[in-house]
């Protein structure tokens, strides 16, 4: 309990373990097959798919109960949205890799992206905001397929925006976090100093004295 509550302070994972060092949710939700204090998949089940929603403010609570209800009633077709989230998850690691690499993004993947988002009916409506007024995209859609629409538009933005170029998986060799780059000069090598940063850093100071000594 100690562990996650240091690193909920520290901003790498929010109270609910799910990694928030990404710089965005596409990423976040590329790095949520690990989750602090489990040891299996991080979203392995519906509830895990809720909770992970809830934690990033994506879903209120009267519609979290909602969709616990169609889950009791419907848990095949539940199911089915974690597993399409999942497949997709694993294509868009595939695509961080790559462009972690300097490989340019396969279209492969943003027809995959385009097919998911035509299924679904939106309208805008105007809301008020943390900052006054604001027009958001209402998804005409209340099963739990509408869970996935957050996570394809943060995908499709991410993939036409300048982050693409600033993407970075972390440098530790057992820690496959990806994170947006967007550091002042552009050398941040670890998904946190918090967590890898500074077992690399313990790392390399016991190397010298092993050497000096």
């Amino acid at each position: 309990m100690a562990r996650i509550d240091a690193l909920v302070k520290s901003g790498v994972v929010n109270p609910e373990g799910f990694y928030t060092l990404g710089g965005r949710l596409a990423i976040d939700f590329a790095n949520s097959y690990k989750r602090i204090g489990r040891d299996r998949e991080g979203i392995a089940s519906f509830d895990d798919l809720l909770t992970f929603m809830k934690s990033h403010h994506l879903l209120h609570e009267d519609e979290a109960s909602d969709l616990h209800m169609f889950h009791f009633q419907n848990p095949a077709r539940c199911q089915s949205v974690v597993e399409t989230l999942l497949t997709l998850r694993h294509s868009f690691r595939s695509i961080l890799t790559d462009l972690s690499q300097g490989w340019p993004l396969n279209p492969d993947f943003m027809e995959v992206v385009n097919g998911q988002l035509q299924s679904f009916k939106s309208f805008h409506r105007i809301e008020p905001g943390e900052e006054g007024m604001e027009l958001k995209t209402v998804i005409d859609e209340a099963g739990p397929e509408k869970l996935m629409f957050p996570i394809l538009h943060d995908i499709a933005a991410f993939l036409t925006s300048d982050h693409v170029e600033k993407t970075r998986g972390c440098a530790s060799e057992d820690c496959n976090l990806y994170f947006i780059n967007t550091s002042r000069n552009g050398r941040r090598r670890w998904c946190s100093m918090s967590t890898c940063g500074n077992r690399a850093k313990v790392n390399a100071y016991l190397k010298r004295q092993e050497e000096e000594g």
